[in-house]
């Protein structure tokens, strides 16, 4: 499906981003990963990307033949390393691959703790003694406890359900229809939804692409709702860990008296 609508978003923090968010939501251990089930996830969240549109960097792409690389050694018996070549970011075996991860997944928490404290005390102007590094970690970890923050790869798993569902309810009525979605319309419904929802406040991610399922209207509502995020007019929330997602418009009037 071509599109003349690109999206550039600064959400994507980087391939083992995306592999580490894989590992946390197949619930297993970062030493336990199978290559090739992590290789093909991946490449199945690189396709979604493409459907949308988005620029994804180049380095996406890198890691994705990085683990065809590594999946390919793995299927194959006895291969020595150099017969299938090196990698250039400096990982060839699982082991490496592993070891990345466990790093990365250690400097994401340790600036996930870090900007917890920075919002905690933006603004606070305070003397006293220095707090304990240790009670300052089991702080941030009670506090990860509750989600707040929902990822890029959350939305995307959670459209990937929408996509999947709508293919297999159409799959037996084909209707051809003109396509005539655009970005701007689709962003102007999915904040008249918010308002008009009970309380003002939130509606499931799911209805905001219930009026419409064909493929072109999900592919462009999901734009428009990253569209949305980019200009910082709506919220979103889950109960728990790769959970239902919930979605809110921000009020910039009530921001403005704050």
């Amino acid at each position: 499906m071509k599109q003349e609508y690109e999206v550039r978003l600064d959400l994507f923090e980087g391939p083992l981003d995306l592999l580490l968010y894989l590992v946390n939501k197949a619930e297993v251990n970062i030493v336990d990963i199978k290559v090739a089930e992590i290789a093909a996830q991946y490449l199945a969240y690189l396709d979604i990307m493409r459907d949308l549109n988005i620029d994804v960097a180049g380095e996406y792409l890198h890691m994705a033949a990085t683990l065809v690389r590594l999946k390919a050694r793995e299927l194959l018996p006895d291969s020595p390393p150099e017969d299938l070549g090196g990698g250039e970011d400096g990982i060839n075996d699982r082991e490496q691959l592993i070891a990345a991860l466990l790093e990365y997944r250690k400097f994401k928490e340790a600036a996930g703790a870090l900007k917890g404290i920075e919002a905690k005390n933006f603004g606070a102007y305070k003397r006293g003694r220095a707090e304990d590094v240790d009670s300052i970690a089991a702080d941030s970890g009670a506090s990860n406890a509750a989600v707040e923050n929902v990822s890029i790869f959350d939305l995307i798993t959670a459209f990937k359900s929408i996509l999947d569902r709508a293919a297999s309810a159409t799959e037996a009525n084909h209707v051809v229809a003109v396509d005539d979605c655009k970005v701007d319309d689709r962003i102007e419904r999915i904040l008249t939804v918010l308002c008009e929802t009970a309380n003002g406040r939130e509606v499931p991610f799911e209805a905001l692409f219930a009026d419409d399922r064909r493929k072109i209207a999900l592919v462009v509502t999901f734009m428009a709702i990253l569209e949305l995020v980019k200009m910082k007019r709506i919220l979103f929330r889950q109960e728990e860990a790769f959970g239902g997602i919930f979605v809110s418009r921000v009020d910039h009037d009530q921001e403005s008296l704050n």
